[in-house]
């Protein structure tokens, strides 16, 4: 009969023993499944942060301005509303846009009473080209403004490194010009300045050069 109770007693001790190593082989189990560092992280979730933005004013308007996106892929939004109406606004938007945003003009240049909204961006890279986007705000919504002359500049001494600015009825344009040839040297007039009218073409609007 001892014989009997020293048997089971043995017997126990062994089966307690492996139900306490199982489960302990089971927690190490899910530990090591919780600290597995070769799964894929949750991607966390993308941000749409306007990286320019520009709320303005202008006679009885009021514009809202901002891009969106990196240097892959970025869009302008502008946003035209009146001042006597805050809860109405509607909006324009360009897509893949070229450079940084860094400033906005409004202005009237050809003083036909429909104000313009100009656009100005910086494209990267050793040249700094600064491009220009342009809208006319008429009664019956928003025209875009033709800028092949802009666009388009093949002047032997230009090299980029330009500027825009308005001044009274023109778009301005300044650039360090080169000699002919030459990547580095200035020329005596070291900058260039060029001028822009906006005309009226047809149904639509283009700056021309003067």
């Amino acid at each position: 009969m001892l014989k009997h109770v020293k048997y089971w007693l043995v017997y126990g001790c062994f089966a307690a023993s492996f139900a306490a190593c199982n489960q302990m082989t089971e927690q190490r189990g899910n530990q090591d499944q919780a600290n597995d560092t070769t799964r894929a992280p949750t991607p966390a979730p993308t941000e749409d942060r306007p990286t320019f933005k520009l709320d303005t004013t202008y006679k009885d308007y009021r514009f809202s301005i901002s891009t969106r996106g990196d240097a892959t892929l970025r869009n302008l939004y502008i946003g035209i509303g009146t001042i006597r109406d805050s809860s109405r606004m509607d909006t324009i938007i360009e897509k893949d846009i070229k450079g940084n945003v860094g400033r906005v003009a409004v202005a009237d240049i050809d003083k036909d009473g429909q104000p313009e909204i100009y656009v100005f961006s910086i494209s990267g890279g050793a040249a700094l080209n600064e491009s220009v986007y342009g809208l006319v705000i008429g009664k019956n919504g928003a025209l875009k403004i033709n800028t092949s002359d802009v666009d388009s500049l093949n002047a032997k001494d230009y090299r980029g490194r330009d500027s825009f600015f308005v001044q009274k009825n023109e778009l301005v344009r300044t650039y360090p010009a080169f000699e002919e040839g030459q990547q580095h040297a200035l020329t005596t007039d070291a900058r260039k300045i060029i001028r822009y009218k906006l005309v009226k073409s047809g149904d639509g609007y283009t700056l021309k050069t003067q």
